[in-house]
């Protein structure tokens, strides 16, 4: 007999495309049903298609210039105009790599280029440079899965396909070494796990802006501390200062009098909503700034996830603890360092410790989670959420509701990149 479901079958994915300087460029975002359990597969690609198109602007950062919103698109979608509903500014429609033999569907291709749409082409192996739509595709993306196996092919098709003027996005690189295997080929935008990982981990040190910083992310750990101890942490540090006084001065928190001094700003801002944004600020200070954006905002979406799921399953006692796994879940890619180390310097209980170290805990699950939902590996998502007790749909809400969170928080936030004398010399 099957068992009763708990998750939710309906998830728009957002995965960052970073340019050569890990600036990010664009995003992927892939619609998917869980194919197994109680539900079955979506099979209306066109009705997948608007659901993706729907979602965007939830996700606050994905429709802004100068990022591009990257969807797979089947040729009915691109044959009716759906890709005007969001402009050739935001979207840049993937197409599929086996096209119809309908030959209205290339005059539809050619007709949105014309009207200022770029197009990308899924190149699957092995590497046909006679494909029909290259003709009009701008940028060709290519799975470097594997890439030592296919190192000729490869390096022949990126040749011949950059001659054409074409634009190389290589996706599922999964470390440092495949990035830069996928640079010297001449690919200039990379999609995959490798910005998440540490680059180095020898002889890196804990500088001293940095020891400041943990310091007071250290207090932030802590349930509710003492307010003087807190003011005195947040004073302590120039840059830090700052920034609070001007995050609670904007609409974004709506305070209804003018915050004028540090102790003002804990009082009036309240412990759960300040200690959230300072604990995301005080990372980014921390976390060099190639890497900054993307490995900050998936931190604090994380956060918000596991934190949302708890609530939405009865278990508000952890709650918070879960909102800490996640934040602190990408720490060796922000310090370069490995986690051991980091977390000798931050006070959290055991079982936290262990899940962020890839040990044993009751809080493995929830980690496991929000990995399995950021690769697009359903199955295990699904899987995750049955072990772990979900409700009906409190995946999807969750999910959506942490990236508008976290979309939300860091466009609110005063960039620590303006504020980097203020960093030095308050450090």
């Amino acid at each position: 007999m099957t068992p009763p479901s708990h998750y939710e079958t309906l998830f728009v994915a957002r995965q960052p495309i970073l340019d050569a300087a890990l600036n990010t460029w664009g995003y992927f975002h892939y619609y998917r049903r869980c194919q197994e359990h109680t539900y079955s597969e979506f099979t209306d690609p066109l009705q997948a298609t608007l659901s993706v198109i729907q979602c965007l602007p939830a996700c606050m950062d994905t429709c802004a210039l100068p990022h591009k919103a990257l969807i797979h698109l089947p040729p009915q979608a691109l044959m009716t105009g759906i890709p005007k509903a969001l402009g050739p500014d935001c979207v840049l429609p993937v197409l599929d790599p086996y096209p119809t033999g309908d030959p209205q569907y290339l005059v539809s291709l050619r007709a949105l280029r014309a009207e200022g749409y770029q197009l990308a082409l899924d190149l699957p192996q092995p590497f046909d440079l006679k494909h029909p739509l290259l003709e009009v595709a701008d940028t060709v993306i290519i799975d470097l899965r594997g890439p030592e196996a296919q190192a000729s092919g490869l390096a022949e098709a990126a040749a011949a396909l950059r001659g054409r003027g074409r634009t190389l996005l290589a996706k599922r690189v999964e470390s440092h070494e495949a990035a830069d295997f996928a640079r010297g080929l001449g690919f200039s935008l990379f999609a995959g796990h490798f910005f998440r990982e540490p680059e180095t981990l020898a002889q890196r040190k804990v500088s001293a802006a940095e020891s400041t910083r943990l310091t007071l992310l250290d207090l932030l750990c802590r349930a509710e501390p003492p307010t003087d101890q807190l003011v005195s942490a947040i004073e302590a540090d120039a840059s830090v200062s700052y920034r609070v006084l001007s995050m609670l001065n904007s609409a974004h928190f709506g305070l209804m009098k003018k915050v004028a001094s540090v102790r003002q700003a804990v009082v009036l801002a309240g412990w759960v909503q300040l200690s959230a944004w300072l604990r995301v600020m005080v990372l980014g200070d921390v976390t060099p700034s190639t890497k900054a954006r993307e490995l900050l905002h998936l931190s604090a979406q994380r956060a918000k996830f596991l934190e949302l799921l708890a609530l939405a399953s009865g278990r508000r006692v952890q709650a918070e603890s879960l909102f800490l796994l996640g934040l602190f879940s990408l720490l060796p890619a922000m310090f370069d360092m490995s986690m051991r180390t980091i977390l000798d310097k931050l006070s959290l209980q055991d079982d936290l410790r262990a899940a962020l170290c890839a040990e044993p805990s009751p809080y493995s699950g929830w980690l496991a989670m929000a990995q399995a939902i950021e690769d697009t590996r359903w199955d295990d998502m699904a899987q995750c959420a049955l072990d772990l007790g979900l409700p009906t749909g409190s995946v999807s809400t969750a999910y959506n509701a942490s990236f508008q969170w976290a979309d939300t928080l860091l466009l609110a936030m005063p960039q620590a990149a303006h504020h980097n004398g203020l960093c030095e010399n308050g450090s």
